[in-house]
């Protein structure tokens, strides 16, 4: 078995030992388990059934949205009728909106 060093922004070095805290296991070993499964992933390419969402909610980068977010969905509009709405309308992008509501970055 090889050995493997890698440096981690302090935030995800803590979130990786909350993480291996929870399923009660050594920070190596679930990173170890982690790397094997998202080369798996790789492998199996885009037959591997899983949505970008859903890969991007495991890895914890993506939070479903919540109930209130849900309940201003209109149902049967699409995201490419939102933006053609706001584009015509004349003000910020839906980009822009987002990263308002986002607030500044830390």
């Amino acid at each position: 078995m090889s050995t493997l060093a890698i440096e981690l922004p302090l935030e995800t070095y803590r979130r990786l030992q909350e993480r291996a805290r929870r399923v009660g296991r050594p920070p190596e070993s679930l990173i170890q388990d982690l790397v094997e499964a998202a080369l798996r992933e790789e492998r199996m390419g885009e037959g591997s059934g899983k949505s970008a969402r859903e890969i991007l909610e495991a890895s914890g980068r993506v939070r479903p949205l919540s109930e209130a977010l849900r309940r201003r969905i209109i149902p049967g509009v699409s995201l490419k009728e939102v933006r053609s709405a706001l584009s015509q309308a004349g003000g910020p992008s839906l980009s822009e909106l987002v990263l308002k509501q986002r607030g500044p970055h830390s």
